[in-house]
Formats: structure tokens, sequence, C-alpha cells
């Protein structure tokens, strides 16, 4: 780890730590020579093996362009790889995105204009240069708002390097997240990726200042075309080309993009849409002018459909997040205020989403009255929609009302073979009829997807092993989550895997068998914190895992890093002070220990008390120091 005030190369004196990407950890520094700021990135060590630092030297200290941080050094010190470059003074678009800032279009479509002729640069490059890792955090904006693209440790140069995987999920194009997945796992990929999946990455970028919607390489977002933001359609149309997911119907070139954003900024940003003329767009300018009460109304509509659409963006978050206290919270709020009555009510499909994810949350927490409630508003609302009427029979049969979910089994005629086959197994284990359950699940899992879509296969993959967990078969559970892992290891399956391994582990007996189903939890925990966003649950299980494999330094580790997030949330320094005991009971001198373990344990019962809880393992850890 690099210490503050440490000298790298004798020239870079380390300042502090500003940040990490996806390949690197970044710092600020001062070149003691020519007594100015410099950024140091160290590249993570599990990509250096993917970097030829003479290559990369080469190719991006020639790099000059008015958008781009100049590189100046590379270094290579005790196997560790560092890039040198230019300091840009200034906020990253993630800031003013946290900040909840709002930008004209004329002030993004310049942006997006400079970006786009400098990913032509890059991209006619010999060889071209790719940056694939466009994001709001790799893009900073100065006092005077000119645009930097910052961080190139992982362009990808024709040949070189295509196998790295510092991506950031959000933006990556659906092509680079499928083929960085394939790498991961250690699959075989001919997935070829080029300069589309960067136009990809800035239509996400800007689809996310405008609308304040995530992006995904994984699922369909909410279609900008569709929504009421205040932009203009034309450029409404060319961040929704560039987005894609066939590479063949983005634009073909950064060029090509930089040519139609020249277009859309020749145009009255206001009311000049699909071409008309400008005596048209005078004449409704003034016949608005005149009826001032429509402008209002219109004022507030938009004012409306905006805060909606960030409520609805900090609801997807959640859900991804899967934080279900804020889930309900956030989709109940949203229900019930009275601002977006009018735009739900125009917008029936989207007042199903949200009341379908409600619905999806009460089930996870196992609520299956609420669940069921919610599900069936959904189904009301959009019948036809693939999964509502399922979800809401499967929920209704959890409750038990399994007389009510045969009416509407025999009502409706949207499920097929395999949503009929889950719902037989769900209605077999809720009589205790666990062999049949699983034969009605084993007819879906064998079709491996292929007459079963993905949600229908993982559902009956997880309901599988809840039946072998119930019955202590944690062997089979494991070995069916991990048939569907190879499927597809999505958030879900790692989860229910981490935490079916973490209880098996509790009750096993055997000591090598124990230490396997640990190692296996810690696989799976592992992954989920690669994500950019890992949730609570999932960076709280790995830490925990790690202590249970009695790696307390590993443990306490992960829960710094924790801390920069939930620095309000007592847990985090109440297991830092049972790791601290734990490695000085192991040393057999607590010396070494004693002031962080002091300094953590004053932490944690302050906001202990605070919070007024209750917890048992914090009034141990209370207990335990008393007598120390």
């Amino acid at each position: 780890m690099i210490k503050e005030g440490e000298i790298l190369g004798g020239i870079y004196q380390i300042i502090r730590e500003i940040g990490q990407g996806g390949t690197g950890i970044i710092y600020l520094a001062e070149h003691l020579r020519l007594y100015k700021k410099v950024v140091v990135k160290k590249i993570k060590d599990n990509f250096v093996g993917h970097i030829n630092e003479r290559a990369e030297v080469d190719i991006l200290k020639g790099l000059h362009h008015t958008c781009l941080p100049q590189v100046y050094d590379f270094l290579v010190i005790g196997g560790s790889i560092f890039t040198v470059m230019e300091y840009i003074e200034g906020n990253d678009l993630k800031y003013y995105l946290e900040h909840q800032y709002q930008f004209s279009e004329k002030l993004l479509c310049h942006w997006m204009s400079q970006l786009s002729e400098v990913m032509e640069y890059l991209h006619t490059r010999k060889p071209p240069i790719f940056h694939s890792d466009i994001k709001p955090e790799n893009l900073m904006i100065t006092e005077d708002q000119r645009i930097f693209l910052i961080d190139f440790n992982i362009s990808i140069d024709g040949e070189n390097s295509k196998d790295i995987q510092g991506i950031s999920p959000w933006y990556a194009a659906p092509e680079q997240y499928e083929k960085a997945q394939a790498v991961l796992y250690g699959k075989d990929s001919k997935i070829r990726i080029d300069g589309r999946m960067d136009i990809y990455s800035l239509g996400a970028v800007f689809y996310r200042l405008m609308t304040g919607c995530l992006p995904s390489p994984e699922k369909i977002v909410p279609d900008i075309m569709e929504m009421e933001i205040p932009y203009s359609e034309g450029f409404k149309a060319i961040i929704s080309k560039a987005m894609k997911r066939n590479p063949a119907a983005r634009f073909g070139s950064a060029k090509q993009m930089s040519q139609m954003l020249s277009d859309v900024a020749r145009m009255d940003p206001v009311y000049k849409r699909y071409g008309r003329i400008q005596a048209g767009g005078i004449f409704l300018w003034i016949t608005l002018v005149i009826t001032g009460g429509l402008m209002v109304y219109y004022g507030n509509w938009q004012n409306n459909v905006e805060k909606f659409n960030q409520a609805y963006h900090e609801l997807y978050i959640s859900t991804e997040e899967q934080d279900n206290t804020q889930i309900v919270s956030k989709a109940t709020e949203m229900l019930n205020d009275f601002r977006y009555k009018a735009y739900m009510d125009r917008h029936q499909d989207q007042r199903a989403e949200i009341l379908h994810v409600l619905g999806e949350s009460y089930f996870q927490q196992e609520n299956f009255k609420e669940a069921s409630k919610y599900y069936k508003e959904a189904w009301e609302i959009n019948p036809a929609k693939e999964g509502y009427c399922r979800d809401y029979v499967i929920a209704m049969i959890r409750d038990g009302q399994n007389t009510k979910a045969q009416r509407i089994i025999e009502s409706d005629n949207n499920l097929d073979n395999m949503e009929m086959y889950l719902i037989q197994a769900e209605i077999e284990w809720a009589g205790d009829n666990k062999e049949e359950a699983l034969d009605a699940l084993g007819k879906i899992i064998e079709s491996e997807c292929g007459q079963a879509d993905k949600e229908i296969f993982f559902g009956a993959c997880l309901l599988a092993a809840d039946i072998y967990v119930s019955e202590g078969f944690y062997g089979e559970a494991l070995k069916t989550l991990e048939f569907a892992k190879k499927v597809d290891s999505s958030k879900d399956i790692l989860r229910r895997m981490g935490q079916t391994a973490a209880e098996a582990a509790t009750v096993e007996k055997r000591e090598t068998v124990k230490k396997t189903y640990l190692g296996k939890a810690y696989e799976c925990y592992h992954l989920l914190n690669q994500s950019s966003a890992p949730s609570y649950e999932d960076q709280m299980n790995l830490a925990l895992t790690k202590r249970a494999l009695e790696d307390y330094e590993g443990s306490n580790s992960v829960l710094k890093g924790m801390l920069r997030e939930y620095s309000e949330d007592y847990r985090i320094p109440m297991w830092m002070c049972y790791n601290y005991l734990d490695i000085a009971a192991g040393q057999g001198d607590s010396e070494e220990t004693d002031g962080e373990l002091s300094y953590r344990y004053q932490d944690s019962t302050y906001l202990y008390r605070k919070s007024g809880q209750k917890n048992p393992d914090m009034e141990e850890l209370i207990e335990v120091m008393e007598e120390k």
C-alpha cells in the first residue's frame, strides 16, 4: 500500500489517495522537480499481467488533444506499475450527478461534441485506441466548463489487452460486458469489440445525465424517446442510437456521431423538432405567451415529470442494491404522491412496474400477503405482461391461498408450460410433497433455458435449493445453484450460493468440509464485491466470511472500506473489534492492536447507544471489553 509522503522514482511525492478505478488506485502527487501536482495511478496487481507497459507508454505519451490529460511517465517499481499524468482541477460528472445538477441541452451537446471528437482522434490512431471505460467518474469538468476524458490504463489498442476486465457494469456496452463476464469466469468468447463500445458508453453517460436513470448492459432500460424530459427529440434520438444494444445499429464511427451533434446544435433547442420551419416555431411561441396559463401548466407538468424520473431512478438503484427497506419506502411514496398521479395515469405500465417491484420486495422479505396484494394490482393493470400472473399466483400459494390461486390459474390463458411447472412445484411443496415438487422443477432445470426463460429457470433452481436445504442436503443445493451459475452468474444466484454455503458451514462438524463450504461462500461474496456498487450485505458477508476463515486482517480491510459509506453503522467497528481481539489472542500479545481496538470500541459503543437498538453481539463485546 502506498503511504502519504512516499516518493516514487525519486520524483513523485504522494499527497493522498483521491479515488479508485476499475483497474487501479489513483493518488494526487507532487512533481518534486517541476513543483506541480500530478496524478499517479497504481495498476491493481491482478491487471499487471495484462498490460504491456512498454507499448502502453509509447502509445499514451504520444496522445495530444485538448480534451485529454497529458501522460508524462510510466514507472515499474518492485513489480508494480504506475502511470503519471497531468492533474486536471475540477469535479467529475459523478459529483454533479450526486448533487443532482441539471444541465442545459446546449451545454450537454457541447460536451458530447467535444468527446465525440476526442473519441474519433483515439479511434483513428495506429493502432486504434479504445478507452473502454467511459463513465461519469472518468469525465472531468473544469471551472471554465471544459470537459476532459481521463484514465487510460485499460485502453485496448487493436490486438493488445483485449481480455482486461476493468469495466464499469452500468456504462459498459452489452458486448463488452458479455466478453468481460466470459473472461472473468474462464469461458471462451469469440465476441469482437471495437470503437462502437465507446460510442455506447458515451451515450449511456449522457442518458444518465438527461434522465437520472442508470443505464445497464444487462437489462432493457426505459426508452429515452418515450420520456418527457426537457431535451429536443433530435438530441434524444442521438442518445438512443448510440445506446442500441446491437453494435451494428449504433453510429458507425465517432465522426458520424459528431456530425449528427453538429446538426442538432444548429437547431432551436426549445421548439424546433422534427424539422419544423422557423415560422411555425415563432407562431407556437407567440401562442404560448398569449395563453400564459398553458405555459404555467406545462412548466408544472415538466417539473413533476422530472421529479418522477428522479424518484424512479432512486428506486432503480435500491432494487439493484436489493435494499428492501428503501424499495418499500420509495415505491410506496411514489404511488401515493399526488404530483405523479397524472403522469402515472397516462403511463399505466410504469405504475404496474412500480407495483410489481414493491411486490417483489415483500416477497423477498417473505411477507407473502403484502406481496400478493401488489402483484395483483400490477397484473390487473397489465395482465399480458410476462411474469405478472405467475408471480401473483406463487405469492398466493406461499400465503396459503391455494383455492384462490387455482381460480386464477384456470382463468388466465397467458401462463405457459414452464410457468405451470414452477407453479405446480410451489403447490406440491406447500403440501409437503417434496419429491413431486422436485420432479416438476426438474422439467424446468433440465431444459437448461431451452424452453424456459432465464427468470423461470433461475426461480426453479432457487426453489429446488430451498427444498434441498430444508432436508439438510446442502451438497445437492449447492450443486443445483452451481448449475444455475454456469448458465448465468447473476447476483441472486451468487448470493443464494454464498448464503447456502455459509449455512452449511455452521452445521458441518468435519473441519475440512467446513473449510470447503466457507471457501465456497468466500468465492461467491468475493465475486459480488467485484461489482461497481456492492450492497452493504454483500460487503458485510465478505468480511464475516473472511473472519470465519480466520483472515482477521482481510476482514478488517473490507470493514474499513465500508466505513467510507456507512460511517454511522455500529456493526462495522464492532466486528473490527472482534477481529483485533482475535489477532491479539493469536499473537499472544495485544500491544500492537490495543490502540486501534480502543479507538474502534469507542466508535462502536457511541454509535450503538445512538442507534437505540439491542444487539447480542454488541452486548457481548461490551462485556468482554469491560472485563479486559
